[in-house]
């Protein structure tokens, strides 16, 4: 894991999803997402952990859920926001 200088959140999350591989790795990190890549770990991110959510009826908003963590420093682009929303049916 230090040969991509990834943090320890990261770093852990990588290293436990090697060592258990039948599940995903969530991680939005672009430096992890490509070390997970390259190490064949499969991956999620946190909006589609929304949108999963969304569509089991675990949450009634997709939108209300990304603005709460967008008020706490999650950051998505427009083009990605607008996507999450249209196949949330938002």
């Amino acid at each position: 894991m230090a040969a991509w200088d990834l943090g320890p959140g990261e770093s852990h999350v990588l290293s436990w999803a090697i060592c258990h591989p039948t599940y995903e790795a969530i991680l939005d990190d672009r430096a992890a997402r490509k070390a997970a890549k390259s190490l064949q770990v499969n991956v999620r991110g946190t909006l589609s952990i929304v949108l999963l959510a969304k569509q089991a009826g675990y949450i009634t908003s997709a939108s209300t859920e990304i603005s709460k963590l967008v008020e706490s420093g999650f950051r998505v682009s427009t083009e990605v926001l607008t996507k999450v929303l249209e196949l949330a049916e938002e």
